[in-house]
């Protein structure tokens, strides 16, 4: 069963259904999907899907580039919202943009680590998203992770970053996933760095609707288009596409459901 670990569905993305999205997905072997919602605005209509979709999960948190207001009001929400919402795995995507948002780069150091601290109180792993802001991404994992503040680890989602960054989040138990970005042709430094990243701690995903794969470059990404960067994943790995399937799968719950 192919897994798209990490895609924005937000209806306000898409011209189409998110229900024929999914059917889409599921048409062509995606049989779980995981939503992201990183904006309060958009959780009610993620806690929606999930709880409408059978093979959707999905992941709360408040974006980087969404430091610029008072989000303490909305982090306050989010225990209750997981306490209510089985569904609800991840904490994220949460992190560090100092591409998008250079502006608010205190800010951003902020909402992360208590974001980081909700997350080991709701024991849930975390998704982190980093872009221009490598070496400040590694000292927070790293503090964190020696303050025993992450204990059940996460992902660096949709990872283009440096051989340094995918080793120092292999060594604090973190899984690299990859995205689209790996198909394109002009990434074959990024897939050199997945040739070094271990079997057992790779996903899979779209960031749809964006970055979508080769030969849908231009198009609005979708869940059901992973499976071209599963593709890749394989070729860069050296093993059959439907051993990455079941490899990826696999890694994806032992993360998110405990290994079910």
């Amino acid at each position: 069963m192919t897994t798209d670990s990490h895609c924005h569905l937000a209806q306000e993305d898409y011209d189409q259904d998110i229900h024929q999205l999914v059917q889409a997905a599921e048409d062509v072997g995606v049989g779980c999907i995981m939503a992201v919602a990183c904006e309060s605005k958009d959780w009610p209509e993620l806690l929606h899907l999930i709880e409408n979709e059978d093979h959707v999960y999905g992941a709360i948190g408040l974006h980087p580039e969404y430091a610029d207001y008072n989000y303490d009001l909305d982090l306050k929400k989010l225990p209750d919202l997981f306490q209510k919402t089985p569904k609800l795995l991840a904490v994220g995507e949460i992190g560090l943009d100092y591409h998008e948002a250079p502006q608010t780069i205190e800010a951003q150091k902020d909402l992360f680590c208590k974001q980081i601290r909700i997350a080991h109180q709701l024991s849930k792993p975390i998704m982190v998203h980093t872009r221009d802001a490598e070496e400040d991404t590694i000292r927070i994992l790293q503090n964190s992770y020696n303050d025993k503040i992450i204990l059940n680890q996460g992902v660096i989602h949709c990872f283009t970053g440096t051989e340094c960054l995918a080793k120092e989040a292999l060594k604090m138990g973190f899984y690299i996933s990859a995205s689209g970005v790996i198909t394109f042709k002009s990434a074959q430094n990024l897939r050199d760095v997945f040739k070094i990243i271990p079997m057992d701690r790779l996903l899979v995903e779209t960031d749809a609707p964006y970055l979508a794969p080769t030969p849908y470059r231009g198009k609005k990404n979708q869940p059901s288009y992973v499976q071209k960067t599963l593709e890749m994943l394989a070729q860069i790995k050296g093993v059959s596409v439907q051993e990455m399937d079941k490899i990826t799968d696999q890694n994806f719950k032992k993360l998110y459901l405990g290994g079910k």
